[in-house]
């Protein structure tokens, strides 16, 4: 059976002249590029799992216009990705996001809404965070052009961001809040729940705010997860592209719209995740803080070396119970 979130995007691009191809859709932006949104349907979900299918968003840019990209180019370009990671195929630029549908999905409309707003907005973001990283002249020509508001009317909910800092302190966290975000460490090695306790201690640090709006996208909320690595990794370059394909794998990574990318002078490896908002989502900080908590435990677990950082050959890449 087709899934309420399924029925809901079929229903909403019933009236637009898409291209239907095998489980979705397919729109040509001329002289950008393609995007396409499959429905692909689950056929052998795991144990206790409740996914029945997957939205998968892709676009594939036409690279005329566009700053040639080198591997590494491409994971510094990813501090900026939006409706998921960039990565080269075949000298081709392309970017993918995920989304797992659930049988029984209690934000149905949420979900359909955030899938359709990936699909049409997925290409253009991405063309215009890509041509962004040209000149900073390029960069506000591109905010321009989408005008997006790039702060809200009204502000988060304080009180909500009190609650959710004391959910993760319940949690055995180290978390903190201020009026518009909220943080937290996850121990990745040892005993030590805070780097403000030990500045050596090996914490994931975890942050969603909605101060910081996107160079293009404008307003919304920004996820982070920075690593306590000892030192730059090797090949940051190869670490990020690894993570970003190991990490669109998983079915229970709900969504997978962000990106492992290099960070900072030293390009260390770091995730973000924006989600575009033109007002406050009730809940959505504690809901992202949970998606980064999430997959700082997944590196914890499968890749986390203590004192050393992240070894990819460590164990196989299923995530944790």
């Amino acid at each position: 059976m087709t899934s309420e979130v399924e029925q809901r995007i079929h229903k909403a691009l019933a009236g637009h002249p898409l291209e239907r191809i095998e489980h979705g859709y397919r729109l040509v932006h001329p002289g950008a590029g393609a995007g396409t949104l499959r429905l692909l349907p689950v056929s052998n979900p795991g144990e206790g799992q409740q996914v029945v299918a997957v939205a998968e968003i892709t676009a594939e840019y036409e690279p005329t216009g566009l700053p040639s990209l080198h591997p590494s180019g491409v994971q510094r370009l990813n501090r900026m990705a939006v409706y998921g990671a960039y990565e080269l195929r075949e000298e081709q630029l392309r970017q993918t996001a995920k989304v797992s549908i659930y049988a029984n999905e209690p934000a149905a409309h949420l979900v359909a809404q955030s899938i359709l707003n990936a699909f049409g907005g997925q290409l253009p973001i991405g063309r215009s965070a890509a041509l962004a990283t040209i000149s900073a002249a390029v960069l506000e020509q591109q905010r321009a052009h989408h005008n997006i508001a790039r702060e809200w009317k009204k502000a988060p909910d304080e009180e909500s961001l009190k609650t959710a800092a004391a959910t993760l302190q319940g949690q055995g966290l180290a978390a903190a809040h201020d009026a518009t975000s909220v943080w937290a460490e996850l121990p990745m090695s040892g005993d030590c729940p805070s780097r403000s306790i030990d500045p050596r201690a090996e914490t994931a640090l975890l942050q969603v705010t909605t101060s910081m709006p996107h160079p293009i996208a404008g307003a919304g909320y920004l996820a982070t997860i920075f690593l306590p690595l000892p030192a730059p990794p090797a090949d940051p370059t190869e670490i990020c592209r690894r993570l970003n394909e190991l990490d669109l794998e998983h079915l229970e990574f709900a969504p997978r719209l962000g990106a492992w990318g290099m960070h900072g002078p030293q390009d260390l490896p770091g995730y973000t995740c924006f989600f575009p908002a033109s007002d406050v989502l009730p809940g959505f900080h504690m809901a992202m803080m949970w998606w980064c908590a999430r997959r700082a435990a997944w590196i914890r677990d499968r890749f986390w070396v203590a004192n050393q950082g992240i070894v990819l050959d460590k164990s196989s890449s299923q995530p944790p119970a």
